[in-house]
């Protein structure tokens, strides 16, 4: 498999490229013992998904409380199993096993909707319970199961469906098929079709990339509390540019065609229609959409009211909406505008419930940055603030449930620790729910608030799926079958520079604090995303290369998330050069404080926007980055999706500049330092064009540089690559850095 992974690297035989040999990638002169225990870091983390394959996921307590309901693989392998757990007895009971074959012929489609949920398990990758408690609905490969959820009986639902939705007394299932939206009654397995005309370019049911990629919205159909209507998401994406991706290790096969909506071009048409669940004539909801294209989340109130929210294009401006259901007609209850952009939710996957949530009363609660950080408001049904419920000493991160007067909250105070706390709806007053050192996830059961489920990524180092009481208290833990990794993970969390950035340093098994290091920089640094968080298990990857003879550090500059809201927007029309300079702002006074930081000695990596701004460090700071190793780079994001660039640089044809700062091909004639460019070349997130352009500029600008090609999309799922490709970096990092 080695000659494998060898044979993905692009050898060109100009005399002005580094070409990626064995010497150069894998250091023959180290000594084989040496390369065979630090390829085997790797293998056991590419083997078990760092540690993570095993561990309990998408847990839901019953809505009883009795049972709880979880998907478990085992420690060395991607196939999830369904299991049931006695919250008293804990007794633990498999209730379903996945059909090996199950995700051998997935369609198009739930393949891109798996790519955009970053779902890269196989099995029965979801499920949803009933409110009965009786059965629940389980997604397998693109095939839809009910499963008694007492004698695990299996009943398969007749069809080819994705993007399934179960009303909420658990009766009808919504789900597409061939792009049409159908509900399925599960006591007779009758189908009854809901829309017409649907098509690969026009889809009726599901969520259009830029909401499902950029918006952190992946349904596309939502049913009334009552289940009487189904709203529905007709996309049109018959104006969105044609991409093709061919693949060339199958080139008797047709490249497969995506509409991709590139920065400046075309989204998807985006409309939503009411449907009776019996079917009929839809009515279409009314909004301005040439004003506001965004759709950016969808609410039923339980009183069968609903709210939109949308979006303009430059992400400046949202608007709530209230929805007439017979008419379609809608009415604006409040606007909020930020003259660089709005985020939908303070940072990206943090769970929680959507927003606006809907009081008894007419009142609704909100989130919004107006101050130094993210605050929970209680509004009116006029849409007039009535309270601020947490202030600047807490910030907001999710909302996490109701019950009545209270509710549980996230909050990141601290800001690389995430806390749960009971909020007092009335009053604003705040107690401690599970404040543990670490990362705190929590998920309520629809209309069960006695348990909990908190996924919880502690500060020592140990991943735990908990179930809680109201106080607090821990009632049981999930079973797992995760293997704890054979090696300590050494990080030290600190702050670093004048700005305070929070910073991690991960050390060597064998640290001698005598002794001088080089240093490595993991990298990410871009918006939307922390890197530098409480939870010492996620640095396992930087530990297996720090135990090759380095300091690895990670830090978190201006443009991420967690800080006030100009720290995050400091990059507005660039992406680049305000990251750049705390990146390294922050490792200098790293290395100020820290001996052992060899500061003439430094390497870079990251992937995606860490990809982009390991290019652009090591073409631009030559002086400090002596080698980088970038993993598929957005590097002209001219060339990435609208949703998600225009936030930060407006539109190619109104920002030049902007985009021209922020393109790596404007300074690509610079480079001087060796660079390692991977990518997977059926890549349909950030395409393969980012890394090919740029070889493109670098063999006419006469610079050498290094490229592997990677089998795959942005997900490289394949242990045994993933292992190589790890080592494959470390290697070309030692190469230059030559830790001893």
């Amino acid at each position: 498999m080695l000659d494998e992974i060898l044979g993905f690297v692009m050898k060109l035989t100009s005399s002005v490229l580094f070409t990626v040999t064995l010497a150069t990638v894998l250091g023959t002169t180290t000594p084989a013992k040496a390369q065979s225990q630090r390829a085997a870091c790797f293998a056991t983390l590419a083997d078990t998904r760092n540690g993570t394959l095993g561990l309990p996921l998408h847990a839901q307590v019953a809505p009883d409380g009795q049972n709880i309901f979880f998907l478990r693989s085992g420690p060395h392998d991607t196939a999830l199993h369904l299991y049931r757990f006695d919250v008293h007895t804990h007794a633990l009971t498999e209730l379903a096993a996945p059909d090996a074959k199950s995700d051998d012929n997935l369609s198009v489609e739930e393949k891109a909707r798996r790519e955009r949920a970053r779902q890269s398990m196989t099995g029965i990758t979801d499920f949803d319970l009933a409110s009965d408690n009786r059965r629940l609905i389980a997604s397998q490969g693109g095939k839809l199961l009910q499963i008694d959820t007492q004698t695990g009986k299996v009943t398969p639902i007749a069809g080819e469906w994705i993007a399934p939705r179960l009303s909420l007394d658990g009766t009808h299932l919504a789900a597409v098929h061939q792009d049409d939206l159908y509900n399925i009654d599960l006591k007779s397995g009758r189908a009854t079709r809901l829309t017409t005309g649907g098509s690969e370019l026009v889809t009726h049911g599901l969520a259009e990339f830029a909401a499902a990629e950029e918006l952190q919205r992946p349904d596309g159909a939502w049913w009334s509390p009552d289940g009487s209507t189904v709203l529905f998401e007709e996309a049109d994406s018959r104006k969105v540019e044609r991409h093709f991706i061919a693949n060339p290790e199958n080139p008797q096969t047709s490249p497969v065609e995506f509409r991709y909506p590139r920065a400046g071009t075309n989204n998807a048409d985006v409309k939503l229609g009411l449907v009776s669940a019996q079917g009929g004539q839809s009515r279409w909801v009314q909004w301005d959409h040439v004003a506001f294209p965004y759709l950016g989340r969808v609410v039923w109130r339980r009183d069968g009211g609903l709210f939109l929210v949308v979006l303009n294009r430059d992400q400046t401006r949202e608007d709530l909406l209230s929805v007439d259901l017979r008419s379609g007609k809608t009415r604006l209850i409040l606007e909020d505008q930020d003259k660089d952009w709005l985020d939908l939710t303070p940072m990206e996957r943090t769970g929680g419930l959507d927003l606006p949530y809907a009081l008894p009363g007419g009142d609704f609660l909100w989130a919004a940055q107006r101050g130094l950080s993210w605050q929970l408001e209680r509004h009116g049904s006029d849409g007039r603030l009535k309270q601020t419920l947490t202030k600047d000493g807490l910030p907001f991160l999710a909302l996490v449930d109701v019950n009545g007067n209270n509710a549980v909250i996230a909050s990141d105070a601290g800001r690389i620790d995430r806390k749960l706390y009971r909020l007092d709806l009335d009053s604003g007053k705040t107690t401690s729910l599970a404040i543990e050192a670490g990362h705190h996830t929590a998920r309520f059961t629809k209309d069960q608030h006695d348990v909990f489920v908190d996924a919880f990524n502690s500060a020592e180092g140990r991943r735990q799926t908990l179930l809680r009481d109201t106080s607090g208290h821990i009632v049981a833990e999930l079973p797992s079958v995760a293997e704890p990794l054979p090696w300590h993970i050494h990080t030290e969390f600190t702050h670093a520079g004048s700005r305070s950035l929070d910073a991690v340093l991960i050390r060597p098994d064998n640290f001698d604090p005598a002794h001088r290091y080089p240093v490595v920089l993991s990298v990410y640094a871009g918006p939307g995303f922390k890197q530098v968080n409480h939870t010492p298990a996620s640095y396992a990857e930087e530990q297996c290369l720090a135990n090759q003879g380095y300091i690895v550090a990670s830090l978190d500059g201006r443009g991420t998330p967690g800080r006030d809201h100009d720290f995050e927007r400091a990059t507005k029309n660039n992406l680049i050069d305000a990251p750049l300079e705390d990146q390294i702002a922050g490792l200098q006074a790293l290395g100020a404080r820290y001996k052992e930081l060899d500061l003439t000695n430094v390497g870079v990596f990251g992937w995606s926007f860490g990809g982009y701004f390991t290019a652009m460090a090591t073409i631009r700071r030559p002086d400090f980055f002596k080698v980088g190793v970038a993993g598929a780079p957005p590097v002209d994001f001219a060339d990435y999706d609208t949703a998600y660039t225009e936030r930060y640089l407006n539109t190619p044809q109104n920002d030049p500049n902007g985009y021209r700062q922020s393109n790596v091909l404007t300074y690509a004639a610079q480079l001087k330092q060796p660079l390692l460019l991977m990518h997977g070349i059926t890549d349909d997130n950030v395409y393969f064009e980012n890394s090919m352009k740029l070889t493109q500029a670098l063999l006419r600008a006469g610079k050498r540089y290094d490229l592997l090609l990677l089998p795959g999309t942005h997900m490289l799922s394949d242990p045994v690559l993933r292992a190589h490709v790890s080592q494959v970096r470390a290697d070309y990092l030692g190469n230059v850095l030559h830790p001893q």
